[in-house]
């Protein structure tokens, strides 16, 4: 690739390594007619950017490509020592063997959901560097106005900046979505449900795969570290009982907003926590609730194909 000045330079190693990775993959058409890819799926896993451009790669040849948690292969496999690469593929692919009954494939709007990750990771970060600069400014104002002003003032363009990029993140997900019909569909069933937002909706998609990994509520709240579990064994351990710890945090952030807001703006979950925490719960117990309840009716619609509809009589 050329620089600034027109000189040819050398792609950095990882392009380098994908780029002839790619060329060394030219054969991939005639080995999927002869080795019958189409009808098997492909078991891949590869650093998040290499696999990226391997998946679009794949999938514009239509080939079936199984992405699978590299965690639940690790999970699997059970107590290991060392790392060898050789014996690391060896693993996958027995991993693959025996479970490829249970294999879900890649569609063609898992290219659009990847490109939705980016950028939803690309606003995080904005997010935090905005709450970065003003929880600084904010501080130093209430320590020192005088340095505090001079910060907010320095720092305004920035902050403009950031809310302006952030905007536009937010468009460029929103187009994204129209442009793919059937996540389109999914997105509006979605953000039918007073309390699931844009954002929400949008997180949901992405790590559901557009609920293709993941159709069962229960499973769902469980990913989402919002289903109590027993803690008890035999007569001499009894604990409270409680979420896991082990979850997908960033998605139970959004969800805990998402709870919170319901219960502000909408008048069933508002009713139901109101009369639950009059009933003695307690307020974090029946918050976790609503968190669930929301899901739940996430899946619901999915399931079902129309949007939510309100109906107080069974709260």
């Amino acid at each position: 690739m050329p620089d600034p000045k027109g000189r040819s330079t050398p792609a950095p190693p990882e392009v380098q390594q994908q780029q002839r990775g790619f060329s060394a993959d030219e054969g991939l058409d005639e080995a999927a007619r002869l080795r019958g890819w189409p009808r098997h799926p492909l078991l891949y896993g590869a650093h998040r950017h290499v696999h990226q451009a391997a998946v679009h790669y794949l999938l514009a040849r239509q080939v079936h490509v199984w992405l699978e948690s590299a965690l639940q292969i690790k999970r699997s496999i059970g107590m290991v020592r060392g790392k060898d690469d050789k014996v690391d593929a060896q693993r996958i692919a027995r991993y693959a063997l025996l479970h490829q009954q249970e294999a879900q494939c890649l569609s063609l709007s898992g290219v659009t959901l990847e490109r939705l990750k980016d950028l939803q990771a690309s606003r995080s970060r904005l997010i935090k560097a905005l709450k970065s600069i003003k929880g600084t400014i904010k501080e130093l104002l209430q320590i020192d106005p005088v340095s505090g002003k001079t910060l907010e003032q320095v720092n305004r363009k920035a902050i403009r900046g950031l809310e302006k990029s952030k905007e536009l993140v937010e468009e460029k997900m929103q187009q994204f979505i129209a442009k793919d019909g059937e996540l389109k569909r999914k997105y509006d069933l979605l953000t039918s449900v007073k309390g699931v937002g844009k954002v929400l909706a949008i997180s949901l998609l992405v790590y559901t795969q557009g609920f293709s990994k993941m159709e069962d509520g229960r499973k769902l709240a469980c990913y989402c570290g919002v289903a109590p579990f027993e803690y008890r064994s035999g007569t001499s351990v009894m604990g409270r009982t409680g979420v896991s710890k082990f979850a997908n945090k960033e998605l139970k952030q959004v969800l805990h907003m998402a709870a919170l807001s319901s219960i502000r703006n909408n008048g069933e979950m508002r009713s139901y926590f109101e009369r639950k925490v009059g009933e003695g719960k307690s307020k974090m117990s029946v918050l976790n609730a609503v968190r669930n309840k929301l899901l739940h009716q996430a899946v619901a619609v999915i399931k079902r194909g129309t949007p939510y509809e309100v109906r107080l009589n069974i709260i």
